[in-house]
């Protein structure tokens, strides 16, 4: 598999790596949902595919490092490429066009590849952040782009626990009028990488960010999610891309803040299943791949939870902070 080609530097100990696709598979088949899908070998495509929202001299520079890599290396504080980087990004650029034409047609695609990609902005780190946190090129960004230029509506739909910076620079920088909306719920943007994601609607009208106290539970989210349905109807999108981060499931890393369960990444499903939705995989390491990708998947097709545990509370703290740091979208939602 190509996504497992880019590989970390050795004795690096960083969390995004290989394994983390073999756990996602392995979620899957034991929940026997991957028996449900069908199984398409994207084969490779030029990087080319994503100048449509990244500046084509940015592309040119990820390619001379990649011709030049003979080792793994890091490249930032924390974004490495390797020998087999190529293969893995020109396997992600023809699954971000096979995926937008069986979207296009009313379909439903998941990509699960890598390396992530929703902090990479137009021309490197999304909103001035530090680093590009392990992303390359921003997939699911090109995916909703291919789409708009379709004349179609497309709401992205950003669960990750980080905020997607680089997204929405995209949308900032490259209007596609009312066609494109970013909706982004991520944990405390300012105890967290990359350190933006305010509250509120942002980009210049073309994102809204909802930010999880740390702490949150799934009752907080379900919750949201009852608040936001019948704005995601009202706003008739012809297609939901969705940037799936499992790492805000309760113990996915030590990175994580919120206590989130598969009660809610299987709301998150059903939410997104009544529109042709393309969901690309952004990150989760652990119990998140483990337990909320299978959760998620069932909820977009319609099934049950295929995950039995109790569901998170959040303490009546946590509920007031997160009411006061939304306050912008809970008086207008």
């Amino acid at each position: 598999m190509a996504f497992k080609m880019h590989v970390p530097p050795r004795g690096s100990g960083h969390i995004e790596e290989p394994r983390r696709l073999d756990k996602a598979l392995k979620a899957l088949k034991k929940s026997r949902l991957l028996d449900m899908l069908e199984k398409v070998d994207p084969g490779f495509q030029s990087l080319r595919v994503f100048e449509t929202v990244h500046d084509p001299l940015y592309i040119k520079g990820i390619l001379a490092e990649l011709e030049a890599a003979l080792d793994s290396y890091f490249i930032d504080s924390d974004t490495y490429i390797s020998p087999g980087t190529q293969a893995a990004l020109e396997a992600l650029a023809a699954s971000v066009e096979q995926a937008s034409e069986h979207v296009a047609e009313g379909g439903k695609a998941l990509v699960l590849g890598r390396p992530p990609g929703h902090h990479a902005g137009v021309a490197g780190p999304g909103l001035g952040a530090p680093s590009l946190g392990a992303c390359l090129v921003n997939a699911a960004a090109s995916l909703a782009y291919r789409l708009a230029g379709r004349g179609l509506k497309v709401l992205i739909l950003d669960f990750d626990a980080n905020h997607g910076n680089g997204t929405q620079e995209i949308l900032q920088a490259l209007p596609m009028g009312d066609r494109l909306f970013h909706l982004d719920m991520h944990q405390d943007w300012r105890k967290s990488f990359p350190w933006t994601g305010e509250p509120g609607v942002t980009g210049d009208g073309t994102a809204l960010n909802i930010v999880l106290p740390e702490g949150s539970g799934d009752d907080i989210v379900l919750a949201l999610i009852e608040g936001l349905e019948p704005l995601v109807n009202e706003s008739e999108p012809d297609a939901v891309v969705v940037s799936m981060g499992f790492d805000g499931y309760s113990g996915d890393s030590p990175l994580t803040l919120t206590k989130l369960t598969s009660h809610t990444f299987h709301a998150l499903g059903r939410l997104a299943s009544r529109y042709p939705v393309a969901a690309v995989l952004e990150t989760g390491f652990g119990r998140g791949l483990e337990l909320g990708l299978p959760a998620f998947i069932a909820g977009l097709l319609g099934l049950g939870n295929p995950v039995q545990e109790e569901a998170i509370k959040s303490d009546e703290e946590v509920w007031r902070e997160f009411l006061e740091t939304n306050k912008e979208v809970v008086e207008h939602g």
